[in-house]
């Protein structure tokens, strides 16, 4: 029997295109897991009429695991840093997988508490520096993912 895991992703709207575009290709990777359930929760999920403050904070509370996509607009959200982060960092904070959705100046952008947290980026000899999701192409999209998903799978396994 799989166990089921509840994820709150976290992204920033303006990189709503580049995040659906992320999360697609994840969630191709982690469905056929032996393991694991992915329930992914996202901000497409709140109805037209619900309060939208009130669904995201109650998604927060009922999460396993957040997965944040960082980038420079992430780090500007004032929303994010008030409402999202705080569950994820700190004492009593929830398990995070950070990945970097795209790149950001990790000596001149405040990463919120972020720094100490690895973050995800895609690593091959060839590459003259770790790539972000955003400049990944083609079947690097693909690499990028399924590297993420190995790396989940053990944290999730380390975790329950």
């Amino acid at each position: 029997m799989k166990k089921k895991i509840n994820i709150f992703l976290s992204y920033a709207r303006a990189n709503k295109e580049l995040a659906t575009k992320f999360l697609v290709k994840f969630k191709e990777q982690v469905s056929p897991s032996k393991r694991y359930d992915y329930k992914f929760w996202t901000d497409n999920d709140i109805l037209v009429g619900e309060q939208w403050n009130d669904e995201i904070i109650k998604a927060l509370k009922h999460c396993d695991i957040g997965l944040l996509l960082v980038s420079p607009a992430f780090l500007g959200s004032q929303y994010i840093d008030e409402k999202e982060l705080p569950k994820f960092i700190g004492k009593k904070s929830k398990p995070v997988i950070l990945v970097m959705l795209q790149p950001v100046d990790f000596e001149r952008h405040d990463l919120k508490g972020l720094l100490k947290t690895q973050i995800f980026r895609l690593d091959r000899p060839k590459f003259r520096s770790p790539k972000a999701f955003g400049d990944c192409l083609g079947n690097q999209r693909d690499q990028f993912t399924q590297e993420l998903f190995k790396q989940v799978e053990k944290k999730l396994d380390k975790l329950f």
